[in-house]
Formats: C-alpha cells, sequence, structure tokens
C-alpha cells in the first residue's frame, strides 16, 4: 500500500509560482513538495537495496517530489551484530547507491538525502552516514555525531561536523536518528542557518513481549522530531521505516514502528505516517508522505529562536566535556513529593498556600500578583528583594514546613527581572534566580538576569527557571551540566504549543499528546531532569504540570485536573532512567562540535564558522 498526502499551507494558496525552483531567484523562496519516504531495506542486500531505492526515489519524482528524505542505513539494513558482519554491505560517498540514483536525479531535477553505512575509502572505517543529492551529484554529507550503544558496535563517531548545504530549494541540514536525543545538532543546524533539517532514522522499539530486564533499550527517536523544529524554528522532514527487522545470523530481532512526518518552523506537525504494530514486510517502498513547503518561510521563525540565546552565558560550560562521574551529582537516591500548584485566571491565592510537609511546591508565575496584567501594571507592582512577595511565600513554606517556589517582578535600582525564590521549611529563603532568557511577552518589563541558579537541599539538586524560557534549550542544557535533579519553572497562562506527538508512539499510560505545554515536556526529556511548573487553567488548558526525564516509556507527564488546586506526584530523585539517564545522557555528548554555541553572535570566529560550512574549526 502507498500514501500520499499533499498539504499545502492556507499563505501559499495565492502564489501561482509553478514547476521546477530556478536557482537564480532567491533559494528556498518558491513552495516545493517535500517528502519523507518510508523504505524498508533487505538486511545485507546491497545491491538490491539500491535498485529498491533508485525505484522508490523514481515513484517519489513521479509524484512531483522536489526533496525526498528515505531512513537511515536504507542500502544495508541496521541490525548487525559487528563490524566484520557489516563490512560487506557498506558502500562509498560516491558510490553504487550515488551512482545508481545520479541519473535519475539528473532527468527529473529531485533532490534527495538517504541513509548510507559508509566505508571511508582512505581509512576503512564505517560511519553512519546521510547523503545529499541534486541534478548536479553529491551534494554532501554527514555522518553521524550522536551514536547510540547499537551504532557503537559497528560505526565510528562522525567526523563531519554538522553542515548546511546551499540548494536551489532551501538551505539543508542533516541529522541520523539518535543525534535527535541530543538538542545541539540540529541547533548547530540552525546556527548555520538551515530552512530544512532532512532527518534520517530507523526509530526503533523492542519486540512487544521482551522481558523487562532485556527491554531496557526501548525508546523512540521518532518522537522527538517536534523538538527539532519548535526549538529551531525549522522545517523537519523526518523519515523513518516500518516493520521487523531481523539479524539471521544472531536471530536478534527489532521492530520499526513508523510514524515518519513533516514539520512546520512553528513545531506543528503538517503530515504523518501511520504508527504502526510490528509486521514482516517486503522490502521497497512502503509510503510516500508529502507536505508543500516555502523553506524559506523558516527564516524569520528560526531567527527569532535564535535571538533569545545568550551565548555570553553559555561560555565555557557548553562548550565543555562533563564527566558522567561528577562530584555535583546527587547519588544517594530519596523519594520526594512533588505539586504543581493550579489557579484559575483572575487573583493570585497565595494568602491560602500551604505546601505540603516536606514537598515541593512550585506556584504560577508572579504569585503576587493578578494574573492578566500588561507591562506597565507588573512594572508599577515591582519590588525590592526581601519585600512583602518574598515575606509571604517565606510564611507559607514555614506554615506549611515545606519547599515553596513562586515568582515575582524584582526592582534593584532602574531595573526589575523575574525573580524566581525557593524558600524552605524553615521559612529561609534558599536561593533565588533572575529569569536569564525572558521571552518577547516578559521582554517589555523583565531585563535579563546573568546567572543560573542550582540549590542543594535535601530532595536534591533543584534549579530555578520561568517556563517560558525552556523554550531556549542552552538553558535546559546548563541545568543538565550542574547536575539539576528538579527544575522548579514557574508558568503563567497555558502555551500555544503542546505535544503533538502522536500517542500510539507512547508507551506510557495516558500520553501528552495534545494537553501538554510543549516546551517544558522537551526539556525534562533533552536534560533528563523533573520539571515541576505552577501555572493557570485557562478553560481546558493548564500550565500546571510535572514533567518526567523520559516521558515515553517511563516516566509520567502529568497535568492538574479541571477544578484541582494543583497536581502532585511521588517519585525519586535522581531519575533512574531506562534507555538513558542523566551521566549516560552527558557522556554521550561530543562536546568538540559544540564551540559555536557559546560564540558572540557577532564575533569574528563566529562567522568564520557560518562561512565555512564544514567541520574545520576556523578559529583554532
Amino acid at each position: 500500500m502507498r500514501w500520499t498526502y499533499r498539504i499545502l499551507g492556507v499563505a501559499l494558496c495565492f502564489l501561482a509560482w509553478t514547476g521546477a525552483p530556478d536557482a537564480a531567484s532567491n533559494p528556498g523562496s518558491h513552495p516545493i513538495k517535500v517528502a519523507a519516504v518510508d523504505f524498508v531495506p533487505a538486511w545485507g542486500d546491497l545491491d538490491g537495496n539500491i535498485a529498491r531505492l533508485a525505484q522508490a526515489a523514481e515513484q517519489a519524482a513521479e509524484e512531483g517530489v522536489n526533496y525526498a528524505v528515505f531512513p537511515e542505513t536504507a542500502v544495508s539494513g541496521y541490525l548487525f551484530s559487528d563490524p566484520a558482519q557489516i563490512a560487506p554491505y557498506l558502500d562509498t560517498i560516491p558510490g553504487k547507491t550515488t551512482a545508481a540514483l545520479q541519473p535519475i536525479l539528473a532527468r527529473t531535477g529531485m533532490y534527495m538525502s538517504v541513509g548510507i553505512a559508509e566505508r571511508d575509502v582512505e581509512t576503512g572505517l564505517a560511519y553512519n552516514a546521510a547523503v545529499l543529492l541534486g541534478p548536479e551529484g553529491v551534494v554532501g554529507k554527514y555522518r553521524k555525531i550522536g551514536l547510540n550503544p547499537q551504532d557503537q558496535i559497528v560505526f565510528s563517531p562522525g567526523n563531519t561536523g554538522v553542515e548546511v548545504f546551499d540548494t536551489p530549494i532551501g538551505r539543508i541540514g542533516l541529522v541520523i536518528c539518535y543525534d535527535d536525543t541530543y538538542w545541539q545538532y540540529p541547533r548547530l543546524a540552525a546556527l548555520r542557518g538551515a530552512e530544512i533539517i532532512g532527518w534520517h532514522s530507523v526509530s526503533d522499539r523492542v519486540m512487544p513481549g521482551t522481558p523487562a530486564a532485556e527491554a531496557t533499550g526501548n525508546h523512540s527517536t521518532v518522537a522527538n522530531a517536534q523538538s527539532m523544529s519548535a526549538e529551531n524554528g525549522v522545517w523537519v522532514v523526518a523519515a523513518t521505516r516500518s516493520g521487523i527487522e531481523t539479524n539471521p545470523i544472531t536471530g536478534g530481532k527489532l521492530y520499526y514502528n513508523g510514524g515518519s512526518s513533516i514539520w512546520s518552523p512553528e513545531g506543528r506537525k503538517l503530515t504523518q505516517a501511520p504508527v504502526v504494530p510490528p509486521e514482516d514486510l517486503a522490502p521497497g517502498l512502503h509510503g510516500i508522505f508529502t507536505a508543500t513547503v516555502t523553506p524559506s518561510d523558516a527564516d524569520a521563525v528560526r531567527d527569532a529562536r535564535l535571538a533569545l540565546r545568550r551565548p555570553g552565558l553559555y561560555s565555557p560550560l557548553l562548550a565543555l566535556h562533563r564527566s558522567p562521574v561528577d562530584g555535583n551529582a546527587t547519588v544517594v537516591r530519596r523519594s520526594v513529593s512533588l505539586a504543581a500548584v493550579q489557579w484559575p485566571e483572575g487573583p493570585s491565592l497565595l494568602a491560602a498556600v500551604s505546601p505540603a510537609e516536606g514537598a515541593l511546591t512550585v506556584l504560577p508565575e508572579l504569585s503576587g500578583l493578578p494574573s492578566g496584567l500588561g507591562a506597565d501594571e507588573i512594572l508599577a507592582r515591582a519590588e525590592r528583594r526581601g519585600g512583602a512577595f518574598e515575606r509571604a511565600l517565606s510564611e507559607a513554606a514555614r506554615r506549611g514546613k515545606g519547599y515553596l517556589v513562586g515568582s515575582y517582578p524584582e526592582r534593584d535600582g532602574e531595573r526589575v527581572y523575574h525573580t524566581v525564590v525557593l524558600t524552605g521549611p524553615d521559612g529561609a529563603v534558599l536561593g533565588r534566580y533572575r529569569a536569564t532568557h525572558p521571552d518577547a511577552g516578559r521582554a517589555g518589563w523583565a531585563s535579563p538576569g546573568d546567572a543560573i541558579a542550582v540549590i542543594p537541599t535535601p530532595l536534591g539538586r533543584i534549579g530555578l527557571a520561568s517556563a517560558d524560557e525552556l523554550a531556549v534549550p542552552e538553558l535546559g542544557a546548563l541545568y543538565a551540566a550542574m547536575r539539576t535533579d528538579i527544575l522548579a519553572a514557574p508558568a503563567g497562562a497555558p502555551a500555544p504549543l503542546k505535544v503533538e506527538v502522536d500517542a500510539k508512539l507512547y508507551a506510557v499510560a495516558d500520553p501528552p499528546t495534545g494537553r501538554a505545554d510543549f516546551f517544558p515536556y522537551a526539556a525534562a526529556q533533552q536534560n533528563q531532569v523533573w520539571i515541576v511548573s505552577g501555572g493557570r487553567r485557562d478553560r481546558d488548558h493548564t500550565a500546571a504540570a510535572i514533567y518526567g526525564p523520559e516521558p515515553v516509556v517511563s516516566t509520567p507527564t502529568l497535568t492538574a485536573d479541571a477544578g484541582a488546586d494543583a497536581v502532585r506526584y511521588e517519585t525519586v530523585v535522581p531519575a533512574p532512567g531506562t534507555w538513558i539517564n542523566q551521566g549516560q545522557l552527558i557522556a554521550g555528548q561530543q562536546a568538540q562540535w559544540f564551540i559555536p554555541l557559546a560564540l558572540p553572535e557577532r564575533s569574528a570566529c563566529m562567522t568564520r564558522w557560518r562561512a565555512a560550512g564544514d567541520a574545520r574549526f576556523p578559529c583554532l
């Protein structure tokens, strides 16, 4: 069966441009049809897979696709148990695969990218690679940096860096599967001006019925595709495969549950392949899923996202390799009680707050003020440190003998900050944090702070933030680097962007799809922390939520019910993890590629890195 979806945004309806993109005009300024292709290779059949791949490319071109993304390791298969086993099925770039595809692309004008298990012609090393091809030939390639344990059995770490390739249809960056466990790789593509990210995956799941002790690797990378688009303001074309793969030598099995998808720069899902159960499928094409997009529409969204960054805060921390054996990290696990308070729109209910004894309770933002105030009203109500709000917060914490977090507009001289405060069971102020990345809605009154805050407590290491600024992934990464266990992040009204990940991808009960605010959800997962956000309720949605570090397979995403005063949860910190935990996340980062994340935006070094376009770092 073949499914084809055609989606054309309202904004494109009145554009009369048709035909092949004109390279002489502004690249990326015309609508193009992009496709995420479900292609199933036969294990260990290099020549047969290449022939079937060429047929699939022909089909995509016949359907008018301008840029098609195919899955990872599409001409070899993926499940190999040692380097010798995969060696006969490696290809070079350029090589057999590109030679078979090139005549098709030259004739049709289509661009495509596809995952290839690559053999380096000089070293003989194997890489998990993706190649971008067009009518003119090989445009460029990327070698996967974020290797998972299965990758590391046969592949060397990628050494190309994250490049962005100029084409007549727009600026395209490539990443592969487990790369999206790390927010840094798509971010590097965005910093280099990508308009489209092609994501190539074999997003695998363990077979149903696998004993729990053997199923700890269960996870879903395709469930992270929304993060790449929403955080970076780019189009994402995410291709994965379906079906069961069996290694005929070892008998090992993985299944791939489909779900290829295409996402807008705003983080909205445009189209998606069905999420399917395990089944044996014939090799070849199993679906072409399309959307019509204008690549350059990403430019303004991407630039607005990147403008929220504060590189001066990230140097050197985000460019350092952090040891997973870190003296800052909490070692002894302890049980904790978490509560995210829910208030309706309207007045502050601080006077009635009494946190549970020993629990961490987080209030909605601007906790002493009514909701809905404009910038001038907030500025008029700003107060100095130690004023009425902090005293009221301290008294409430002392009254309940718990840990209590709220926020207020703090005046310091001529400036006003959005300050988050943690008070302890005895009423003492344990820590303060001035929001470092206020969004456009708060920048009208809040000056940015200059430091994060992590406070050691008997509950674990508690970080402080404002929920709105978690749209900037660098902030969550700073807290992960400082080995935060729980991030207390007061929120205001429910955010417009919700989790849009297909509920069928989740192994947990009550998936968060359609109900949970997206950016705190993503920050918890990307940094392996618990995030607790008190917030307001507005009709059917709430910002009061508790976000777990592994929301797809093991930890819940909890939102407050209508009429409830809070949502509560008992858990353990640090989170033990299943397929990953915070220490493993940090160990897997390849920090040598992250230097641009910490460079000043207008520095000569950053300018040269953007212009270089390849792996060579120009400032060494």
